[in-house]
């Protein structure tokens, strides 16, 4: 008998391998303006995750990093396709650090160093999103964000192995979503661009 934690999170993988469908179309439609440092960044991150997380065992919190790795990689790849890149100080900075924490992660040999230092690199890679996303609300869909946060609460919700090795990635990685999504929901507290002007 299938048991609920496995149903929760075959639910919410399905809702998160959807909802790349609709971020695509906002993205073509440039509704939506990803940032490529931070998405080709947490497909490399995500990769390496995957791996050394399964290493550990197998359970339903893998899907997050397993799943991460495809989506993420390839909004990067349709990100750079519409012309949109741009390459900040900002970006510039992240990707040092990052890549600065990718080789210290690579050569420790301690699992517990080696997560830490994979969410150092995570959070320098995120860095162009969640300013963009701040200082940009209407570039990101609040909408989808929810709804992907939500998908990843629910696959930490159907973890079984609760350990550290585990849920320390996951976790992290539900509080930088929810922070795209909280940026992204201030839309509603300022007016979209061009709408000052299409009322003078």
């Amino acid at each position: 008998m299938i048991d609920w934690h496995t149903l929760v999170g075959a639910a919410a993988t399905i809702v998160m391998f959807v909802l790349l469908v609709p971020y695509i179309r906002s993205i073509l439609k440039e509704d939506t303006r990803p940032n490529p440092v931070s998405w080709f960044g947490w497909t490399l991150l995500y990769g390496i995750a995957a791996v050394a997380q399964a290493s550990q065992g197998f359970d339903w919190s893998l899907a997050i990093p397993a799943i991460g790795t495809v989506s993420t990689g390839v909004v990067g790849f349709v990100a750079l396709r519409t012309g949109k890149a741009m390459w900040t100080k900002i970006d510039r900075f992240s990707i040092t650090v990052a890549i600065l924490a990718i080789v210290l992660w690579v050569i420790t040999k301690e699992p517990l160093t080696a997560l830490v230092l994979s969410i150092i690199a995570d959070l320098a890679v995120s860095l162009p999103t969640l300013y963009k996303t701040y200082t940009q609300p209407f570039s990101e869909p609040w909408l989808l964000w929810v709804i992907y946060s939500t998908a990843v609460a629910l696959e930490l919700l159907a973890t079984t192995h609760l350990t550290i090795y585990n849920l320390l990635v996951p976790v992290y990685s539900f509080g930088v979503d929810v922070l795209i999504t909280l940026f992204s929901l201030r839309q509603f507290l300022i007016k979209r661009p061009g709408e000052i002007d299409s009322l003078n």
